[in-house]
């Protein structure tokens, strides 16, 4: 490289195969409608656009490892040995993304026999002579070797800068002797042998001792016992692994400083590219970059944006209401202090009766740049609350159960919700992944939304809504109502096609209501029973630790994945069963269960873990989220948080606390009812096994639910062929992973995990299963054939999930794609019955009950129930639940009752 003439230049080069492989990684199952993976396309690309906006580069390098072997398998050839092929979906996407980072306008480089580490060593090296500045884009610690004073590493995926002081941090060492560290710790990732029972602390207390990996290989005879007789055996192996983890600096480039110079994408390329990819969002995010596009963007938003009026009278105000009362619709949009609607308080209110006709009333800006008259609250809701209230006026917006709830805390009662962008946009296709109104605009609309960023900005400048000046506000919020509005008629049509709209309007419309009035009600939590149970959690996780460091011998941080991959790898010795992202050996849940097996540290991790997830979490979060002006906790329920249709909950998540373990238990208690009421749970009775037996029509199944018998037993019974009364509870056990698994697309491998036996056991009762369950496994082919013709799975009500993957010429992919498909009627359907009966439930407690349905977990549903009301209440929640929907077995609910929610259940 000829860069004598240049100096405090700074030059990026980035580890693009290291980028390929966590962009793979990173995101699962994409591919495009035709079934060509596309997921590690999709991430390197996405990666490579945030680098390049966020550094905005002058110089500009991309490199990659080549094809085939190096000069290091010449040295040794089991380098890399344990690594195997790439996935199969992958190699496809390898000449796929050299198309792209080429229309990206990026310089590549490969060289045959050589790593990229050794590529981008030298390249480094070189512009580091001549006083450049050269920042390596990786995750990879190898490079650490090569850090300098002008040489910095930067990990994109955690922010993070490495430098000399970084390096010594991590290795105790200069960067000049991590190789010395390596050649005696080797590395399994990439199968070095290094000096057997040697880690890297060991290594780096060595090389501090004797300064260099030669030194120490002159003067074993000053260790002592298994050490000495550990490093005298292994030297051979330390000087081959120093040797093979020394990165090349003298590679024979081809290639000047101004090689490296970016000037840009090649937009016409890249177009065509995310087109041919179905990249919809980066089409629209590169387009919006292009001069053309600006053009167009600028022409677009004036048809938005001309006609929005800034209400600051009650004569304009009194005009927007006639003309909403003209047009029989209203987009409404509030802007608020809090995204939580029980917390939140108004800012501003944006009404769009017509398309591109909008008005935003200012309530209570701040703004230091725009001092304007505002109407009072109490005026404008006196005003407004009629419109608001009158179920004649059709109500639309995007997630508008967030506006019902908010406008409720003001004596408001938001009537005639006709319309909600998110959610027909799901029920339309639920296997994107974002509904958000800007996603929605750019897929239907192909209109690119103003960000809550560009109103607010971002980092320490950033403001709160109220300090937004008036103008800003009115166009971002009216914009949101009118896209909503807009998107009314083009997803209306969209559900009609589909044949839809009337499960739309009958079911999932009616559902916003149930939600809505769910958070209003809350759930109350024994603040002190909280307490207490934080003293005794805490004295757990302290007798656990101390369990812990009496096994290992030494106290350590239980927090730190660094240190307790040292206790287990080298304190402890125990085999790395599986590599992180980054290259480091993985600490993860699967890990440490299989660990489990060979030592009681990693069992007691576990524990450490899940104790410790579930005081902060439940414990000694859940007081700091009790409303202050109710006095109870106010969960987020989402209707489109599942690609099955399932509710999830957030802020907090109440769904996910365990019901099996006794600490979850614990938690439950804490769930209390008010004074006069008592807690009941109703709860499905393996309604997803109901589900297969009524799909399946198989006659086994069908006659076990129709006698009420133990499914279980008789499973087991059949698989076992004895008699249901010398069934033993571990052959339940069995039988009740086989029968759940079955939904889940379980394999033989995956059973086996569960169950601790061998693969070829698991499969064999998953064998004899089928074999007395026989039209199940016609039911599941047949499910995946149907899918596999259509594009897509359906629900019981007749909700759609497209299924892509099944085209997808990957094996694991597809097998994702055959499992969805063979599910989701049984998922997706368990969610409708639940969900249809909570509709019919809600309506009857209007009627004048004061009995409040206040969660749903799953199958269950929770309420808090007026003891005075006990009987009829119970009846009726008993009856509706199992009347939901017709099958062709029972459907069957449990109901149970206590004065707190563990002992409801």
């Amino acid at each position: 490289l000829n860069c004598s003439q240049m100096s405090d230049k700074t030059v990026y080069l980035i580890d693009g195969s290291s980028y390929i492989f966590r962009a793979y990684y990173a995101i699962h199952h994409l591919s495009t409608s035709k079934g060509f993976p596309t997921n590690a396309i999709y991430g390197f690309t996405s990666m490579i656009f945030k680098f390049i906006k966020d550094f905005n580069p002058e110089y500009l390098a991309i490199v990659f490892d080549s094809k085939g072997d190096t000069f290091r398998n010449e040295i040794y050839p089991l380098y890399k040995a344990n690594r195997g092929e790439p996935p199969e979906d992958l190699i496809p996407q390898f000449p796929r993304i050299f198309e792209v980072a080429d229309a990206l306008g990026i310089t590549q480089f490969q060289k045959e026999g050589y790593e990229a580490d050794d590529i981008i060593g030298t390249i480094a090296k070189r512009l580091e002579s001549e006083n450049i500045k050269i920042v390596i884009v990786t995750g990879d610690k190898d490079f650490c070797q090569i850090v300098s004073d002008r040489i910095t590493l930067f990990d994109t995926m955690k922010n993070k800068k490495t430098e000399i002081k970084e390096v010594i941090e991590k290795f105790g060492v200069a960067p000049e002797k991590v190789t010395d560290i390596q050649g005696l710790a080797g590395d399994s990732i990439d199968n070095i042998p290094g000096v057997r029972g040697v880690g890297e602390k060991t290594a780096s207390n060595l090389i501090n001792q004797f300064g260099s990996l030669e030194e120490l290989l002159k003067n074993t005879s000053k260790l002592k016992g298994r050490q000495k007789a550990l490093i005298e055996e292994g030297k051979d192996d330390a000087i081959l692994s120093k040797e093979l983890v020394t990165i090349k600096t003298d590679v024979d480039l081809d290639s000047s400083l101004n090689d490296l110079r970016y000037v840009g994408f090649k937009y016409d390329e890249l177009i065509k590219l995310f087109n041919e990819f179905e990249f919809k969002n980066l089409l629209k995010d590169i387009q919006g970059n292009s001069t053309d596009m600006e053009v167009n963007q600028t022409k677009d938003q004036k048809v938005f944006y001309d006609n929005y009026k800034l209400i600051t009278s009650l004569e304009d105000l009194k005009k927007a209401i006639k003309r909403i009362k003209k047009s029989g619709e209203l987009s409404i949009d509030l802007e608020t202090t809090s995204t939580e609607p029980m917390r939140a308080k108004i800012v501003g209110i944006a009404l769009v009766p017509y398309p591109h006709e909008g008005y935003y009333i200012p309530i209570s800006h701040r703004s230091l740049t725009d001092r304007i008259t505002q109407l009072k609250l109490e005026k404008v809701i006196e005003e407004l609350k009629n419109i608001v209230e009158d179920d004649k006026i059709k109500k639309i917006g995007q997630n508008i159960k967030y506006e019902k709830i908010v406008l409720n805390n003001y004596g408001m009662e938001l009537k005639g919700i006709f319309f909600d962008s998110m959610i027909a946009a799901h029920l339309i296709d639920s296997s994107q992944n974002s509904y958000s109104l800007d996603q929605l605009s750019l897929r239907y609309l192909d209109h690119k939304m103003i960000s809550y960023k560009d109103v607010t900005g971002k980092g320490k400048n950033k403001l709160e809504f109220e300090e937004v000046d008036p103008e800003s506000a009115k166009v971002y919020s009216d914009e949101d109502a009118d896209v909503a509005m807009i998107l009314k008629n083009i997803l209306i049509t969209h559900l009609e096609e589909l044949e839809l709209y009337t499960v739309y309007n009958d079911n999932l419309l009616k559902f916003i209501d149930v939600l809505a009035q769910m958070e209003i009600n809350g759930v109350k939590v024994d603040e002190e029973k909280l307490r207490k149970q934080s003293v005794r959690f805490k004295a757990d996780l302290e007798q656990l630790a101390e369990d812990i460091y009496s096994e290992v011998g030494f106290s350590f941080n239980l927090n730190s994945p660094l240190q307790l991959r040292d206790v287990l790898f080298d304190k402890l010795s125990l085999p790395q069963k599986k590599v992180t992202k980054t290259g480091e050996p993985s600490t993860d849940v699967e890990v440490l269960r299989d660990l489990a097996k060979l030592h009681p540290v990693p069992e007691k991790v576990l524990q450490y873990r899940a104790l410790s997830k579930l005081k902060s979490t439940y414990i000694d979060s859940l007081p700091k989220l009790i409303n202050p002006e109710t006095g109870r906790i106010h969960t987020s329920f989402n209707q489109v948080g599942t690609s099955t249709g399932r509710v999830s909950s957030s802020d907090p998540n109440l769904q996910n606390i365990p019901i099996k373990s006794p600490e979850g238990r614990r938690i439950r208690e804490a769930f209390v009812p008010e004074n006069d009421f008592i807690l009941l749970s109703a709860d499905y009775s393996q309604i997803e096994l109901r589900l297969l037996a009524h799909f399946s029509e198989d006659e086994n199944l069908v006659d076990s639910f129709m006698k009420g018998v133990d499914i279980h037993n008789r499973t087991a019974s059949e698989i076992f062929s004895v008699e249901e009364s010398l069934i033993t509870p571990d052959m339940r056990r069995l039988a009740k992973n086989i029968n759940f698994g079955i939904i889940y697309g379980i394999s033989g491998y995956g059973l086996a995990k569960q169950l601790g036996t061998s693969p070829s056991l698991a499969s064999g009762y998953i064998k004899q299963y089928f074999e007395r369950y026989k039209r199940v496994k016609q039911y599941i082919d047949r499910s995946i054939t149907d899918a596999q013709n259509k594009g897509y799975a359906e629900t019981i009500i007749g909700r759609r999930r497209y299924i892509p993957e099944l085209n997808s010429t990957d094996r694991s992919t597809r097998g994702f794609g055959e499992r969805t498909a063979m599910n989701t009627p049984i998922q997706g359907s368990a969610a409708d019955i639940i969900n249809m009966a909570m509709i019919k439930i809600h309506n009857e407690l209007k009627t004048g009950y004061k009995t409040k349905m206040i969660l749903q977990v799953h199958d269950e549903l929770l309420f808090e129930v007026y003891k005075n009301e006990l009987d009829p209440v119970t009846h009726m929640i008993k009856n509706f639940m199992e009347n939901a929907w017709k099958l062709n077995v029972p459907i069957n609910v449990d109901i149970g009752l206590g004065s707190n929610w563990s002992q409801a259940h």
